[in-house]
């Protein structure tokens, strides 16, 4: 589970900025707090901001530094890295990107970061937590690299064998270190989406819906809460051209093969001809003319709305993450979904008895419908505003605003008024 998040020097974020999914003292939805090795922490967060706020480029840092850590293995020792630093400041163009994350892994809780620049590995760390104390583990600097043997001997004698564009961490799990490849393997759970190209998961989700377990019937469960309007959901399978061309007007398409001779031939390896691709088909109620009802399938992309294809894309990455506990993250949440189909989503990671593993819902989104003390707890409700002299992104949550007379925002106030009305910022402020 992410307790904490920091991000510097990586887009919109000039200076170390951090999202936190602590736990407040504040009394409201208690029951919606989750308690982990002595940490209580959040089941959801929600982020608000204007556009070009800023929340987006939180969300792709986090899985930038997923990125980063998963491929830092692969990385020949001449490669140049993917940096993004902010680039409004000429002093920053030359500073490296910052990234830490703390968070609960195996009952055990780290803190993980790294400071990086195109062309090596500036600085990272390892720690341990436990009662709010840290224990070192391993740290890099300017002066190489230092491991703490008894606490991480997995690390011993392997300080040299780390190429200056390579991360430490990496190379030690990749020879097994446990402690490394528990770290690794919570990166490799975090999920990270865009809720606006929901069909990249489409497949997996397709695969996910029809595998003989009980998550399958999981992840039906959660299609059939959301009724959708159809009365059941089936597999089928269509040839990669089909697929390709699946949602694009039928016109175009016969433009495209009559203007581009041999077009497919053109486009796919021989080999691909002959694949066949997994697809959803949804089932609807037929009135024949004698007055009987049957039931007939239609391919959903061809069928349904684009809000009820998005809940069926995201089903698999939501069951999986709800099964194992893991971290859900995704930008625009509420893209093409009506209010009451994102705030059932919510319901569902913040209540522990739908959410037993503990997984975490972080998205971001414009839908103040959701702004409820009702929803979602004080805490729970994060924004991003620009600052308006360097267009430099802060990030703060509804629980330290505070009232002109000192005191914090009470939880008996409509967070969506005020929030429109530009009580909390991150708002667009718009001209004439």
């Amino acid at each position: 589970m992410l307790i904490n998040f920091t991000v510097g020097n990586y887009r919109s974020f000039k200076e170390n900025k951090t999202f936190s999914l602590n736990a407040t003292s504040f009394q409201e939805h208690k029951e919606f707090i989750r308690e982990g090795n002595g940490i209580k922490f959040l089941p959801v967060v929600a982020i608000y901001g204007a556009n070009s706020s800023g929340k987006s480029n939180l969300l792709s840092a986090l899985q930038m530094m997923k990125k980063i850590l998963l491929f830092s293995v692969k990385t020949n020792p001449t490669e140049i890295l993917i940096t993004d630093p902010f680039l409004l400041d000429e002093q920053n163009k030359h500073k490296p990107t910052f990234f830490e994350v703390v968070f609960l892994s195996e009952g055990n809780t780290y803190k993980y970061g790294f400071e990086y620049s195109k062309d090596k590995i500036n600085a990272e760390w390892l720690y341990t937590i436990k009662n709010e104390r840290e224990k070192l583990l391993f740290i890099r600097n300017d002066n190489g690299i230092g491991v703490v043997s008894k606490d991480f001997p997995e690390g011993v004698d392997k300080e040299s064998s780390t190429a200056d564009n390579r991360l430490f961490l990496s190379l030690v799990a990749q020879l097994n270190g446990k402690i490394s490849l528990a770290v690794m393997n919570w990166f490799e759970k975090l999920k990270c989406f865009s809720g606006i190209t929901d069909s990249d998961f489409k497949l997996y989700s397709c695969n996910y819906l029809f595998e003989n377990n009980e998550n399958s019937l999981k992840a039906k469960d959660f299609i059939k809460s959301m009724d959708l309007g159809f009365t059941d959901i089936q597999k089928a399978e269509t040839d990669v051209k089909d697929y390709a061309f699946s949602g694009i007007n039928p016109e175009m398409k016969e433009t495209i093969e009559q203007e581009i001779p041999n077009f497919w031939d053109k486009l796919l390896p021989p080999k691909w001809n002959e694949t066949n691709i997994p697809i959803f088909k949804t089932g609807h109620l037929f009135r024949k003319s004698d007055g009987t009802v049957t039931e007939v399938f239609f391919r959903n992309d061809k069928m349904e709305s684009e809000g009820t294809k998005k809940i069926i894309n995201i089903s698999g990455p939501i069951v999986e993450a709800l099964s194992k506990g893991e971290t859900f993250v995704i930008d625009e949440l509420d893209a093409k979904l009506h209010p009451l189909l994102t705030k059932k989503i919510i319901e569902i990671f913040n209540s522990p008895d739908t959410n037993p593993n503990n997984a975490q819902l972080i998205f971001a989104t414009h839908d103040t419908n959701l702004l409820s003390n009702k929803i979602l707890r004080r805490d729970q409700i994060w924004f991003a505003e620009k600052n308006r002299d360097n267009e430099s992104t802060d990030i703060y949550p509804l629980s330290e605003i505070k009232e002109q007379n000192g005191e914090k925002i009470r939880n008996d106030r409509v967070y969506e008024k005020d929030y429109i009305n530009g009580k909390y910022g991150a708002i667009p402020y718009l001209k004439g």
